[in-house]
């Protein structure tokens, strides 16, 4: 992207949006990055580029990376952060799951943030879901100890999946103290009318994280009724 002003990185890629597994962000290249070693947080989906953007320009204290996979979500990002003039956050064009497996030492971030990721609403593409059994362990390994992965989404099934994986998960703990029932049922995007009178189970959620700003795809959400479920989960 021209004229990004130092925002967007661009290593080797070992595939498209999968760089290369030498591009390792560790303490050499986070310095030459950003110019210092600052606590980092990796936001996962940029979208808009509202949320790095806020968190950004408020921590000056904290190195931010987004990444984020649609050219529209990056654009969008870099013309954000370009703005307003903020140099501690950088945006990657890059698969989250292939990032954090290659391309992360263990415990070298401070904290995740995973606000309303795709739900992949159709039964069939519940499978493409972000936060999984297999991407979970990523995230465990890349957070210091005492870090956090917060998480926010207005889907209620990819809710119920976000406790079925992370609850179960030896390495975090919910951290969450606001009791909530969700379905015990997974329902996909055509018997969605069923969730209301499926059996219920009691889980936990955090309050709302108060340094996540509201974006405009969170404020449609809420004025077309639905719910947001908050989550933080804390490494062990």
């Amino acid at each position: 992207m021209r004229n990004s002003g130092g925002l967007l990185l661009t290593p080797p890629e070992k595939e498209r949006f999968i760089p290369d597994p030498s591009f390792k962000l560790d303490a050499f290249r986070r310095k030459k990055i950003w110019g210092n070693l600052n606590p980092l947080v990796i936001e996962i989906g940029s979208g808009q580029g509202e949320e790095v953007e806020w968190a950004a320009s408020r921590f000056k204290n904290l190195d931010f990376l987004a990444l984020e996979v649609f050219p529209q979500g990056v654009a969008h990002t870099v013309r954000r952060l370009k703005a307003r003039g903020i140099e501690n956050a950088k945006i990657l064009q890059a698969d989250a799951s292939r990032f954090f497996s290659s391309n992360l030492l263990p415990d070298s971030v401070f904290e995740v943030w995973s606000f309303f990721p795709d739900p992949w609403p159709k039964t069939k593409h519940h499978k493409r879901r972000l936060i999984s059994e297999d991407f979970a362990p990523l995230v465990a390994s890349a957070l210091v100890r005492g870090g956090h992965w917060r998480i926010a989404t207005d889907d209620a099934d990819y809710a119920l999946q976000i406790h079925e994986v992370l609850d179960a998960f030896p390495e975090l703990e919910n951290v969450g103290s606001i009791a909530v029932e969700l379905p015990l049922t997974h329902f996909g995007k055509g018997n969605r009318d069923l969730q209301a009178s499926a059996p219920k189970g009691k889980f936990f959620q955090a309050e709302r994280f108060e340094d996540r700003t509201l974006t405009s795809f969170e404020k449609k959400g809420i004025e077309a009724g639905r719910r947001i479920y908050d989550f933080d989960y804390r490494k062990i």
